[in-house]
């Protein structure tokens, strides 16, 4: 139909138009417009040129104009709603919708829902910033000398007498995290004397025993100790080594350019006086006893270099310093042999200091001939001389034990242990005599000295006690053993394992207390578990009899020792007894803070000798006062037990007081408490 065509194409039909131009686009373009043009394309090709109406919506509207009609209609809608909401805007609830909140079991429904779950609880935050542990320092060496003096010296007074009447303790609380500046000491004696101090808890120090106070304690003391090694070889070092090693090897000396740490010791003697210290920092800190023996071998070494040995009855100016320094370097040579007794033997090593590392304890010539050095002098003369002979026993008794236990291995002869144990006994008495003629009461003089003369004589209560104690262990004990750790030269007991039927029953295997919290494994609960006399000996070999063994029986085997099971056990009581009371009225140091501990002990496995003797003492009459049948003899044994028990707390008292410091000596207070408590279980039962 040409006529509608031509109408839709004057009204200018866009998608006609567009759809013709695609049919024909090259027609197209050679046409402008005109029906007759179209015609001539479609019989061009042969068609019928018919109006075909458009898919696409149909005649398209301005862009403009559509816009302006939704709007219209849109305004129309919002004009209609706002009509019908403005009676509502003048009610409750500002034409929001309205809810049905009419229900009656809303209470209900809420409950049913949600009581069943428990409301989250607040998180409550500790903002309170959590402070790092903090370490005991000092401003200077004036303050680590006057600390020494508190917390040192009545101890192991290595240092002549103090120049103050009143030395002041004036510590700094230092955190290791801070970047605060604080004195860094270049001698070694301050360095070893900081490396104690570091251990000691500050005053001020709000939890001591937290993780964080005890690990910060801990590196502050190593890392003074690392320094004090570190300064030691600075001393012995010599500018020509580095710039004329020819030169250095004639001069043949170095020099020491800084100042010295006290005013009355000469500053090449330092170095020993630091290595004595580290020895016991050792021992009691880190529980290393190569180490101990180490550095108390290198302080001997280096002292009889210095010709501290034999130096007379010199009275200079240093005489009394020069004294000290060698006898207190004895006396830890002398420790260090005693505690490497009970350790297992090592290779024979250098280190890289070149110092000989003992494959036994070092042998040292008790009485010498060239140690002709006089023994200190200042405030009581009797005191040092009564000390140093009390170490030299405790040594004899140690290397006795280790003789006997040689014997009942089979790896020594019986022939002598007997007259060993006799002429050590003659001489340990008149001591221990001599030492129970001093009291017990504190000095009140004025004179510091007067304290030291006096922590000196129980020390020597304590050497010369444990010294008879383990002379008379075996023939009292038989060395059973007691604690579930080795400790000096205590063995370690052996889980309880309870025989079987087909074998006989051997007292000595089930006779040790343990820390097990069983009456079973502790050995306490039964008559049997630990023996009322001492097996005894055959020349050869340990014959124990059975729990069936009549006094007949006991009299085939052989006894080597001089003294009874009675006897050598009334002995180790009386020195049990006696060691504790001394630990207890050993000295504090003079000093404020609720925390005072007591440093260089040295001396501590005196404790577990006290401790071994008490608690063999304990069960033996604990069996006797559960068979006493007389009202008499179980209140004697109820006497006995109280004061075993009384040793057994001024031993623990003691240990603590050391363990706030010394972290090595803590599990020795733990095996002597785990005893202490079996037997309390088997009281229980």
């Amino acid at each position: 139909d040409d006529s509608t065509f031509t109408v839709n194409h004057e009204h200018g039909d866009a998608d006609a138009t567009e759809d013709f131009n695609l049919w024909h686009s090259e027609e197209a373009v050679c046409c402008s417009s005109g029906q007759s043009c179209l015609l001539v394309m479609c019989n061009h090709r042969g068609k019928e040129c018919v109006y075909v109406q458009s898919r696409r919506g149909g005649a398209r509207v301005p862009r403009s104009k559509r816009q302006d009609n939704e709007k219209a209609d849109y305004v129309k809608i919002a004009q209609e709603c706002f009509d019908e909401s403005v009676p509502t805007m003048v009610k409750p609830g500002a034409g929001l919708t309205q809810l049905d909140l009419s229900l009656d079991n809303t209470d209900n429904l809420f409950d049913s829902i949600f009581t069943a779950a428990p409301l989250p609880q607040p998180i409550e935050l500790d903002e309170t910033p959590r402070a790092a542990g903090s370490v005991r320092r000092y401003h200077c060496d004036g303050d680590i000398l006057d600390a020494y003096y508190i917390w040192l010296h009545p101890f192991f007074p290595i240092l002549p007498p103090s120049e103050a009447t009143h030395p002041k303790d004036n510590p700094q609380l230092w955190f290791p995290e801070s970047s605060a500046c604080t004195f860094e000491p270049r001698s070694p004696a301050s360095l070893a004397i900081s490396a104690i101090l570091a251990l000691i808890p500050h005053p001020e120090e709000g939890a001591p025993f937290s993780e964080e106070s005890i690990k910060a304690r801990r590196e502050a003391a190593h890392h003074f100790a690392k320094r004090t090694i570190e300064s030691i070889e600075c001393d012995s070092e010599m500018p020509d080594s580095s710039i004329s090693p020819a030169q250095a090897l004639v001069n043949g000396y170095s020099h020491i350019s800084r100042p010295a740490f006290h005013s009355r010791v000469p500053v090449e003697l330092e170095s020993v006086i630091a290595l004595s210290i580290l020895s016991v920092y050792e021992y009691a800190q880190r529980g290393n006893i190569t180490k101990m023996r180490d550095r108390a071998s290198q302080a001997l070494m280096m002292a009889m270099n210095l010709s501290l040995h034999d130096r007379g009855t010199e009275l200079d100016r240093f005489a009394e310093a020069r004294r000290r320094i060698w006898w207190m370097t004895y006396i830890c040579v002398c420790q260090a042999s005693i505690v490497s007794s009970a350790v297992s033997p090592a290779p024979i090593l250098f280190n890289e200091r070149i110092s000989l590392t003992f494959a036994k304890p070092p042998a040292i010539p008790l009485f010498d001939s060239r140690f002709t050095t006089s023994f200190p002098q200042a405030s009581d003369p009797e005191a040092w001389p009564f000390f140093i002979k009390s170490q030299q026993t405790i040594l004899l008794a140690t290397q006795f034990v280790s003789a006997v236990g040689r014997a009942v291995d089979g790896r020594e002869d019986w022939t002598d242990i007997s007259t060993r144990m006799q002429e050590l006994h003659n001489t340990i008495e008149p001591l221990i005599a001599q030492a129970n003629t001093w009291t017990d009461i504190k000095p009140v003089s004025t004179d510091p000295e007067a304290m030291i003369a006096y922590s000196l004589k129980q020390m020597s209560k304590i050497k010369l006690n444990s010294a008879r104690i383990k002379l008379h262990r075996y023939s009292a004990f038989f060395d059973i053993p007691v604690f579930s750790e080795k400790h000096c030269d205590l063995k370690k007991s052996e889980p309880f394992l309870p025989p079987s039927s087909s074998t006989t029953s051997d007292p000595l295997d089930t006779t040790a207390l343990t820390s097990s919290p069983s009456p079973q494994s502790c050995g306490c609960s039964s008559s049997s578990s630990l023996p009322l006399q001492l097996p005894t000996l055959t020349s050869s070999s340990v014959s124990p009899p059975n729990s069936t063994s009549s006094a007949s029986t006991m009299t085939e085997y052989f006894h080597p020792f001089p003294f009874s099971s009675h006897d050598s056990s009334r002995l180790c009581l009386n020195s049990a007894l006696a060691i504790a009371a001394a630990f207890s009225v050993l000295p504090l140091p003079s000093a404020t803070g609720p925390l005072l501990p007591r440093t260089m002990p040295s001396f501590a496995c005196c404790a577990m000798q006290s401790a071994y003797a008490l608690l063999m003492v304990y069960h033996r009459t604990w069996v006797l006062c559960h068979q006493q049948e007389q009202e008499d003899g179980r209140e004697k044994a109820e006497q006995l037990l109280d004061r075993c028990e009384a040793g057994l707390r001024a031993i623990l008292e003691a240990l603590g007081n050391y363990s706030v410091a010394f972290e090595a000596l803590g599990g020795m207070r733990d095996q002597i408490q785990a005893a202490v408590d079996c037997l309390r279980l088997g009281d229980e039962v």
